[in-house]
């Protein structure tokens, strides 16, 4: 017990005499100190702000931009271009995006030639030349064994309607 109350005090002793040791940084903490003491950072003048000219709008002098003549594009082209058939039934296959489908296959009978495809929500379709998929009008011009050609129309920058072609490949 008596062996057990020396360590302790000479335990207790050491770590306290630990505590008032240096740690070795006092050189360090003195360079930093008068290492920059005598030079003053360079700091650069803010620039000079540039006064803008005022502009007065005078409406009676300019052309009204929210005029009917200026919201329709101008040089449209005549309603006798490909244009979409708004009376047309909708297919189930123009409920979704053209690069959410996933052609799966083809069936052939003869020369009738119709591909899978499966929508998004796992749902399996036939289609075939004619039909009409995707979200952009297209209608299926061409079905191979390893792609379907389609021919959409989009609308374009002056609000014609404009034919682009595109395609789904076929997925392994």
């Amino acid at each position: 017990m008596k062996f057990a109350r020396t360590l302790l005090i000479v335990g207790i002793f050491s770590v306290v005499l630990s505590g008032c040791s240096s740690d070795g940084l006092d050189d360090l903490r003195e360079f930093v100190k008068n290492a920059y003491a005598d030079k003053k950072p360079k700091v650069e003048p803010l620039p000079e702000i540039k006064m803008q000219e005022t502009f007065i709008y005078n409406s009676a002098n300019l052309a009204d931009p929210f005029a009917s003549f200026n919201l329709n594009p101008q040089g449209q082209k005549s309603a006798s271009g490909p244009r979409p058939d708004p009376n047309r039934r909708k297919e189930p296959l123009e409920d979704y995006p053209l690069d959410s489908l996933k052609m799966v296959g083809t069936l052939m009978r003869g020369k009738q030639v119709w591909a899978v495809i499966q929508a998004p929500d796992g749902t399996v379709h036939r289609a075939q030349k004619g039909d009409h998929m995707g979200q952009n009008s297209g209608m299926i011009s061409k079905i191979t064994e390893e792609k379907i050609d389609l021919i959409e129309l989009i609308q374009g920058t002056m609000g014609d309607w404009v034919e682009r072609e595109a395609n789904l490949t076929l997925v392994e």
